[in-house]
C-alpha cells in the first residue's frame, strides 16, 4: 500500500470512502496529531453546497443539535470546520453495520433478529433518544426539545463489538433551529412517519416513539411495516395504522413483546409510551424476566457470526493503515498553518489542533476505551482557540459513563493543581450514574465476591507451579525432599480440582448459524436458547439434535464439557430440504384418537384428524389408538414426494 494514495485534508489523512452521497461524502480518516492512532469518520459536504447558503444554514442546524449531545447511544461530534472552501464534521468512527444491513443480511439467510437482542437494540435506541428528548443546554439552562425525526435501520448502527449507536440528527426538530419546516415538505423517511403527522399536528417526543416501535416490529417479523406500490398507498397505511401483532409472522413472539409494540404504535400518541424511558423501562423489564442470563456480548457474538468475513477483511486493513508513515504528512501540515500565520491570518481551530508540542493550548480529550478492552481505548485531542496566556483546561469524557474530570494546568503551580482537583471531585459527584450503570456496578462487586473461592484456587496453583520450579533451591535451603515437593504439588492440585467442580457445574454452548424456526434438543427435551446459548450441566455426554420444519435434522452426539473446558460451539450446517408429501386423515375418529409411527428413529404421536400434515416420503407403520376407549389398530402407509395421501 503506496502513502502516494493517500490524501490529507486539514488536519486529517483521508484513508477510504464508506459512503459517496449527492450531497456529502463519508471517509474513514486517520487524526494528524499527538494520538495519530485515532480513525474517525468525516462527513465532507460537496463543494458546491458548501457554498449554498440554505445548506449552510442547515449544517449549522445540526451543528447546534448534535454537538453538545455526548451519550454512548448517540455518535459522538468531535470537530467542525471548513477546508479549501468544503465544510465539514467529524465524528466517532463506528465499526460496524446499520441495522438495515443487519436486516438485509438476515433476509438473505432466511432469518430474524432473535427476540432478545432485538429488544435489548431497542433499548439501548431509546436511552439515546431520551436523552436527546431531555437534553438542556447547560450555559443557558434553556432545553433544546430535540425531536430526530428520521428514526430507521438505516440511522442506528451496530458495532461489531456490540454497541448501539444513534446516528444523523441532520432533519431534527429542535428550538435551536433557524427556521420552522415549510408547509408541504416531508421530513423522514415515508415508511417511518406518524399518523400525527398527517394529521399537522405539532411533534413531540411520541413520535420518535413511534418510529422505534416499527423499527422493532420490522426487526421481529423480518418484513416492512408500511410498504405499498406507490408512495399514496403507504400514507393510506400510515393514516389507517392497522398494525398487525409481530407474533402473527413470527411465532416465536411471547404476547408480552407483543402487547409492548402494540403500544408503541398505537395510532393516538396518547395511548402510546409517555417518553422513550417509558418505553425502556418496559423492554429491560420484559428482556430481564424472560432472558435472565442475557448480557451484551450476545449481540457482539450475533454480529461476528453475520459479518465474519467483513471483520476479517478490516482488520486487515487496520492494520495496513497503521503502517503509513504520516510524517510527511504531519511536515505538510506544519507549513500550511505557518503559512496562514506568516500571511498574518490567524490560524483555525482544525489547524492549531495538530500541531504537536504545543503545551499551552485548549485540548478536549475523549477516552472512547470499551469495556470489552477493544483496542479503541487512548483519547482523541481535539484544539481549540484560547486566549494568550489562558490556563490549559483538559476534558475527559469516557463513554458509557456520567463521569467527567476537570483539570487545570497553570504558572500558578499547586494551588491551581489542587483546585483542578478539587473540581474534578465536584463534578464526579454531581454527574452520578445512570440506574443501569449503577446495577452493573453491584452486579460487579457481587461476581467479584462470588469469583473470590475461584481466585483463590488459580492462586494456589501458580503458588504450587513456583514451588515445583524451585524445588532445589527448597531442599537445599528447608531440607525438603523431591517426594515432599511432589506431594504437596498433587495436594494442591487436588484441591483445586474439588474447588473449581464446586464453583463451576454447568457449561455453555452456542449456537452459530442459528435461526428462529429452529428447534433445538438436548437429550431428548426441547430446550429454549438464551438468545444464541444453552446451559447444560457438566461431565454429561449430550445428543444434540436441531429440526426445522421441512428440513433434515442435524444431530451431534459427541459433546461432554468438563470444568476444564466448560464451553463449546457448534456451527449447524446449511440443513438439507426433506422430500416430503402431505398427509390428511378423515374428520370421523373419536375424540381422543392418536396416530403413532416412527419418523427418522423418533416416535412421533400426532392428535387425529390432521389436515396436510407434512411427513419425509418413505414407507410407515404405526397404529391409530385411542387410549380413552382402551382401542388400537396398525396400520401401514406410504408418503410420496409432493403428493397428498388420506386415511380413513
Amino acid at each position: 500500500m503506496s502513502d502516494s494514495k493517500f490524501e490529507r485534508f486539514g488536519k486529517y489523512l483521508i484513508l477510504d470512502h464508506l459512503v459517496d452521497g449527492g450531497m456529502a461524502k463519508i471517509c474513514r480518516a486517520r487524526f494528524l496529531g499527538e494520538q495519530a492512532n485515532k480513525m474517525v469518520a468525516i462527513k465532507m459536504v460537496q463543494p458546491q453546497f458548501s457554498k449554498d447558503p440554505s445548506f449552510v444554514q442547515m449544517f449549522e442546524d445540526e451543528l447546534k443539535i448534535t454537538f453538545g449531545l455526548l451519550h454512548p447511544n448517540i455518535i459522538q461530534m468531535f470537530d467542525y470546520g471548513l477546508v479549501n472552501g468544503q465544510l465539514y464534521t467529524a465524528m466517532e468512527y463506528v465499526h460496524g453495520a446499520d441495522l438495515k444491513q443487519y436486516l438485509e443480511r438476515l433476509k438473505e439467510k432466511k432469518c430474524v433478529f432473535p427476540e432478545e437482542i432485538s429488544v435489548y437494540i431497542v433499548s439501548q435506541v431509546c436511552q439515546g433518544l431520551h436523552y436527546a428528548h431531555t437534553f438542556t443546554d447547560k450555559l443557558t439552562g434553556k432545553p433544546f426539545n430535540i425531536i430526530h425525526r428520521d428514526i430507521s435501520p438505516h440511522n442506528i448502527m451496530l458495532t461489531y463489538d456490540g454497541a448501539v449507536k444513534v446516528i444523523d440528527f441532520g432533519i431534527a426538530k429542535a428550538d435551536s433551529n433557524s427556521e420552522a419546516t415549510q408547509a408541504g415538505t416531508i421530513k423522514g423517511k415515508l415508511s417511518y412517519l406518524a399518523p400525527e403527522y398527517l394529521d399537522g399536528l405539532e411533534l413531540d417526543p411520541r413520535y420518535d416513539v413511534f418510529a422505534v416501535g416499527i423499527t422493532l416490529w420490522e426487526m421481529l417479523t423480518g418484513r416492512k411495516l408500511f410498504t405499498a406500490s406507490n408512495d399514496l398507498a403507504v400514507l393510506k397505511q400510515i393514516q389507517a395504522c392497522k398494525v398487525p401483532k409481530p407474533s402473527k409472522f413470527n411465532p416465536h413472539v411471547p404476547k408480552e413483546l407483543d402487547q409492548i409494540v402494540l403500544k408503541a404504535l398505537s395510532k393516538d400518541r396518547n395511548q402510546r409510551f409517555e417518553d422513550m424511558d417509558k418505553f425502556n423501562r418496559a423492554l429491560v423489564k420484559f428482556l430481564y424476566a424472560n432472558y435472565p442470563d442475557f448480557n451484551a456480548t450476545d449481540l457482539n457474538a450475533f454480529a461476528e457470526q453475520l459479518f465474519e468475513k467483513e471483520i476479517t477483511r478490516d482488520r486487515k486493513k487496520f492494520v495496513e493503515y497503521g503502517k503509513i508513515d504520516i510524517k510527511p504528512f504531519l511536515e505538510d501540515l506544519k507549513k500550511d498553518v505557518e503559512g496562514k500565520k506568516s500571511d498574518g491570518n490567524e490560524a483555525t481551530a482544525a489547524d492549531m489542533g495538530s500541531m504537536a508540542g504545543d503545551a499551552s493550548r485548549t485540548k478536549i480529550e475523549l477516552d472512547l476505551s470499551l469495556d470489552n478492552g477493544d483496542d479503541l481505548s487512548e483519547s482523541l485531542a481535539l484544539d481549540f482557540d484560547k486566549s494568550p496566556g489562558a490556563a490549559t483546561r483538559t476534558t475527559k469524557v469516557k463513554k458509557g459513563s456520567a463521569t467527567r474530570q476537570t483539570k487545570l494546568k497553570s504558572s500558578g503551580g499547586t494551588k491551581a493543581r489542587r483546585a483542578g482537583a478539587t473540581s474534578a471531585r465536584k463534578v464526579r459527584r454531581s454527574s452520578g450514574a445512570s440506574t443501569s450503570a449503577r446495577t452493573r456496578v453491584a452486579k460487579k462487586k457481587q461476581q467479584k465476591t462470588n469469583d473470590k473461592p475461584l481466585f483463590a484456587a488459580v492462586a494456589s496453583v501458580f503458588v504450587g507451579l513456583f514451588l515445583w520450579s524451585q524445588q532445589d533451591l527448597l531442599k537445599t535451603s528447608l531440607g525438603i525432599s523431591n517426594k515432599t515437593v511432589q506431594e504437596k504439588e498433587e495436594e494442591i492440585t487436588q484441591n483445586v480440582n474439588k474447588m473449581v467442580k464446586e464453583k463451576v457445574k454447568n457449561g455453555k454452548i452456542t449456537f452459530r448459524n442459528y435461526d428462529f424456526e429452529m428447534n433445538v434438543y438436548i437429550n431428548g427435551r426441547k430446550v429454549q436458547l438464551n438468545g444464541i446459548k444453552a446451559e447444560v450441566p457438566l461431565y454429561k455426554k449430550l445428543k444434540i439434535v436441531v429440526k426445522k420444519p421441512g428440513h433434515k435434522k442435524y444431530v451431534n452426539n459427541e459433546v461432554r464439557l468438563t470444568p476444564e473446558n466448560p464451553y463449546t460451539q457448534i456451527v449447524i450446517p446449511q440443513l438439507e430440504e426433506e422430500i416430503v408429501g402431505l398427509l390428511s386423515t378423515s374428520r370421523n375418529f373419536t375424540s381422543g384418537s392418536k396416530l403413532i409411527f416412527v419418523v427418522d428413529g423418533e416416535e412421533v404421536e400426532e392428535d387425529l384428524p390432521l389436515t396436510n400434515y407434512r411427513v419425509p416420503a418413505g414407507n410407515y407403520e404405526g397404529v391409530i389408538a385411542n387410549p380413552l376407549l382402551g382401542t388400537e389398530r396398525k396400520i401401514k402407509f406410504q408418503i410420496v414426494e409432493n403428493k397428498k395421501l388420506f386415511l380413513e
